[in-house]
């Protein structure tokens, strides 16, 4: 059953993006130094205040625009994204994809260490837990128990061992 829930949580993130890029394909396929400005600011807001309306609309916009332009690549991690997108948790679109957005940051903050997966997906960890912390702030009892681990592997300086299962 277990393996189940992972496959399918596996073929819902990747429905999510293939329907995101199938939205439509945008006239321009690479991105304005503008865009990769505003998408870097939005994942950063998404940090501070992951409960706003409109910051969840600017997240949704730059990541749908992220999955259609050619110019980035992002390498994502899927056992990470299954993690994230498998969990019953109500913000679990909110993680997810924070997840793919600081990657993409990280990319766009860092041109020189693209190929540096294991980095990368350490920014998008250490991004998604300040995100769930805001949403702690905000709703207390909003907790996961995935994320409240990932929380006390940080603290004790182990967050990098959990990423062993990312390329």
């Amino acid at each position: 059953m277990r393996k189940v829930r992972a496959v399918s949580a596996w073929l819902s993130t990747l429905f999510f993006l293939f329907a995101l890029a199938s939205l439509g394909t945008s006239a321009q396929t690479t991105s304005t130094p503008e865009e990769r400005a505003q998408w870097v600011d939005t994942t950063h807001k998404l940090e501070t205040v992951p409960l706003d309306d409109n910051v969840n609309k600017e997240g949704d916009a730059a990541l749908k625009r992220l999955s259609d332009v050619h110019d980035i690549h992002v390498p994502l991690c899927p056992p990470l994204l299954n993690e994230f997108s498998g969990m019953k948790y109500t913000y679990s679109h909110a993680i997810t994809r924070q997840c793919m957005l600081a990657s993409g940051t990280f990319i766009i903050e860092n041109p020189g260490k693209s190929g540096d997966t294991k980095a990368m997906n350490l920014a998008a960890v250490e991004s998604v837990l300040k995100t769930y912390q805001s949403i702690l702030q905000q709703r207390p009892n909003a907790k996961a128990k995935a994320l409240d681990d990932l929380l006390k592997k940080q603290s004790q300086g182990k967050l990098e061992d959990s990423l062993k299962q990312c390329p």
